[in-house]
């Protein structure tokens, strides 16, 4: 008889950037996947609400008080509904970990000692396209998935989204003769994020 296999919720209590990389992750791993037909909240919704959240989090970090409560605000509605579809995916009741897993979403395995912390990413980066650079990444043991941000000079960093795997990872549209920045972050295991890359710059041919 196969045990029970339950979804953990542990992303209520993620920092900002972790639970906006988090809900990425989810979008990326439900997208026409056939395990999930019916979920309670539509992809759609979820992204506009997520789109608040990121939005909320660009203004709360350079406004005051009351866009502080904004980002509460847009963060409460984003955990309602995260919450509400990891109840959907529970009463499933599934029982291959791997189909569960697939949703983006974590487990919950009792009396398993947890699993070691993620590796650091390494990645190399390629500019033989002109206009885009191809990110050549080692896969990390247990990532679920890779996190990529690019930027130039001083200026912040740009999510280039949540990737399941690390085939065809291509920062597109890209000025020629400008030198971009990249870094990696893998997303899964013990605790959830391994630390950033290191910063890989090179020149847009």
């Amino acid at each position: 008889m196969k045990r029970n296999i339950r979804v953990s919720l542990a992303f209520v209590s993620y920092n900002s950037d972790q639970f906006n990389s988090f809900v990425m992750l989810v979008l990326v791993c439900l997208k026409n996947n056939p395990l999930f037909p019916t979920l309670p909240v539509t992809l759609t919704v979820l992204g506009t609400m997520l789109t608040a959240y990121q939005n909320a989090m660009t203004a709360a970090a350079m406004g005051g008080p009351k866009d502080t409560a904004v980002l509460a605000e847009t963060r409460d509605t984003l955990n309602g509904a995260m919450r509400q579809t990891a109840g959907y995916i529970q009463s499933l009741g599934l029982t291959n970990e791997s189909d569960l897993l697939s949703s983006g979403f974590d487990i919950i395995v009792p009396g398993k000692h947890p699993s070691q912390p993620l590796t650091q990413p390494v990645f190399s980066l390629d500019n033989s396209v002109s206009g885009k650079l191809g990110v050549f990444l080692a896969a990390v043991p247990h990532a679920k998935a890779y996190h990529v941000q690019f930027c130039t000079g001083t200026a912040p960093w740009v999510d280039l989204g949540i990737f399941p795997n690390t085939k065809n990872i291509i920062v597109p549209n890209l000025t020629p003769g400008t030198v971009y920045s990249v870094r990696v972050q893998a997303i899964g295991g013990s605790t959830q994020y391994s630390i950033w890359s290191g910063v890989v710059s090179i020149m847009s041919t």
